[in-house]
């Protein structure tokens, strides 16, 4: 395993993600913040994780699953685009209500569906960075959704949330980002940097369970 803080160059790290998320790390999550760069390292996570397992599930809050260049991705390690596409059980959510209710009630249903035991997020707090949501209606949320991962991984669920650093309008949203944090038992930032691009600081979590 990697030491904390350490830099990574992008292999590695698509390397790791793919095994964290896969069948052999049951009952983790997870986090993989920084920049927009997250996208396009969860379709890399997404391809490595589909030459084992036979689905997975998506639930997208950001609007920023990208079909094309993941089969693009698919297409290019020689593989069939639409044979991967076809395991991808994605959920495109638009409101903080619709993304609660997906991961609260409906997440166990929607597992079941996808056949799978990996749940990947995209963009976790988008929805409730709207101000459509009250800010306490918000706390609840993110708390029921914090509680329901907690139940999940029980049963050996594993989960990728993926969420790009935005500072949200209003100042009592900003600790949001800190209880995403909280979810996961391992953080991974990225930022620009030498190594093929990109940083990727990783921040070991040790959290009591």
């Amino acid at each position: 395993m990697l030491n904390a803080n350490q830099n990574i160059d992008n292999w590695s790290l698509t390397k790791e993600l793919s095994h964290d998320i896969g069948a052999v790390v049951p009952g983790k999550t997870v986090l993989l913040c920084g920049t927009s760069l997250v996208y396009y390292t969860s379709l890399i996570v997404m391809k490595e994780a589909l030459r084992r397992l036979p689905s997975i599930a998506v639930v997208d809050g950001a609007n920023r699953f990208d079909a094309y260049r993941l089969a693009r991705m698919a297409q290019i390690d020689g593989r069939d685009p639409l044979d991967i596409l076809n395991r991808v059980y994605l959920s495109r959510v638009f409101t903080a209500f619709q993304m609660d209710g997906l991961l609260t009630r409906g997440v166990e249903p929607f597992l079941t569906e996808a056949k799978t035991k990996v749940l990947i997020v995209l963009g976790l707090l988008h929805t409730f960075y709207d101000e459509q949501i009250s800010v306490r209606e918000a706390e609840k949320s993110l708390a029921g959704i914090n509680a329901k991962f907690s139940s999940i991984k029980k049963n050996g669920i594993s989960i990728l949330l993926a969420s790009e650093n935005l500072t949200p309008a209003q100042k009592q949203r900003q600790p949001f980002y800190k209880r995403m944090q909280a979810m996961a038992d391992d953080v991974y930032e990225v930022s620009s940097g030498p190594y093929e691009g990109i940083v990727w600081n990783r921040q070991k979590r040790m959290l009591a369970r």
